[in-house]
C-alpha cells in the first residue's frame, strides 16, 4: 500500500503542475482507488498446506478447548510435503497456512474460530471425540491475518483413519476449508517417515553439574535438521544457561 499510495501522490502532483482542476480530479481519483482494497469482501485463501514436522514447542499441555484435552505450546513447523495424504505415525503433524482478508477497521487481532472434525476417536477416559470447536485470536497486519491451524499426533489413540477437515470462521461464514485423509504407511513407509519427521538432535555435552558448570562456549545446543540423509545444519538454537 506505501507504494501504492506514493505512486498515486505523484499523479497528483502532476496534475497540479498542469491545472488546479486536473489535481481535484486525481486526488478524487486516489481516494478511490486506495479504498477500493479494504472495500473487497472478507475472503480466506490457504496459502500452504500438507505434512510438517515439529522443529521444537513448548511442550504438551492441557487445553479444554480441544477434542483430546491437550495442546502444543508454541509450535514451530517446517513443511516435509505439500500433500493431502497424512501417515499415521506418532510425530506426523497436519497444518494449514491461511490468510484472512481484508479487515478495513485496522484492529491488532480478530476473533476466528478453528472447526476440527475427525473419524471418531475413543479417548482414554472412554469417551468418544469427533472434532471440536476453538476459538483464537488472528493477529491483524496490513489489513490480513495470517497464520498457521493444525493437528499433530502424539498419542497413539489419536491414530485414527479417515477424513480429516480444517476449517476458520470468522463469525457466522466459513473462510477456510482443508480436507486431509489419514492412512496407515507400510513398514517401509513408516521407516522412512519417522526419519523426516524426527524433530531435534542433540548435540554437546548432555551432563552438567551446580558445581562445575560447563563454560558458555561448551553448553549444549540443539541442532535443526534438514530432510534427507545427511542432514545440513539450519538453525542453532541455545539451551538454558548452567
Amino acid at each position: 500500500m506505501k507504494y501504492l499510495t506514493l505512486f498515486l501522490a505523484i499523479l497528483a502532483l502532476h496534475g497540479c503542475e498542469n491545472n488546479t482542476g486536473g489535481a481535484g480530479d486525481n486526488a478524487k481519483k486516489a481516494d478511490k482507488i486506495s479504498t477500493s482494497y479494504v472495500d473487497k469482501p472478507l475472503a480466506g485463501r490457504i496459502l500452504k498446506y500438507g505434512l510438517f514436522k515439529m522443529v521444537r514447542s513448548g511442550g504438551v499441555v492441557d487445553d479444554p478447548n480441544t477434542s483430546t484435552g491437550k495442546s502444543t505450546a508454541k509450535p514451530v513447523i517446517e513443511q516435509v510435503a505439500a500433500t493431502e495424504l497424512i501417515p499415521l505415525i506418532k510425530g506426523a503433524q497436519m497444518y494449514l497456512q491461511y490468510r484472512i482478508k481484508p479487515f478495513p477497521d485496522f484492529p491488532a487481532y480478530v476473533d476466528l474460530k478453528q472447526v476440527l472434525k475427525h473419524p471418531e476417536m475413543t479417548l482414554p477416559d472412554g469417551s468418544v471425540s469427533t472434532g471440536a470447536e476453538i476459538p483464537f485470536k488472528g493477529k491483524v497486519s496490513s489489513n490480513q491475518s495470517i497464520g498457521y491451524i493444525g493437528y499433530g499426533f502424539d498419542e497413539d489413540y489419536e491414530l485414527v483413519e479417515g477424513d480429516w477437515i480444517l476449517e476458520i470462521w470468522h463469525q457466522d461464514k466459513k473462510m477456510i476449508e482443508q480436507k486431509f485423509i489419514t492412512y496407515w504407511p507400510t513398514e517401509e513407509e513408516t521407516t522412512i517417515l519417522q526419519a523426516k519427521l524426527a524433530p531435534i538432535k542433540l548435540k554437546g555435552r548432555p551432563v552438567r553439574s551446580s558445581t562445575t558448570p560447563l563454560p558458555e562456549k561448551e553448553w549444549p545446543y540443539v541442532i535443526v535438521h534438514d530432510i534427507g540423509d545427511d542432514p545440513i545444519l539450519k538453525e542453532v538454537v541455545p539451551l538454558a544457561k548452567p
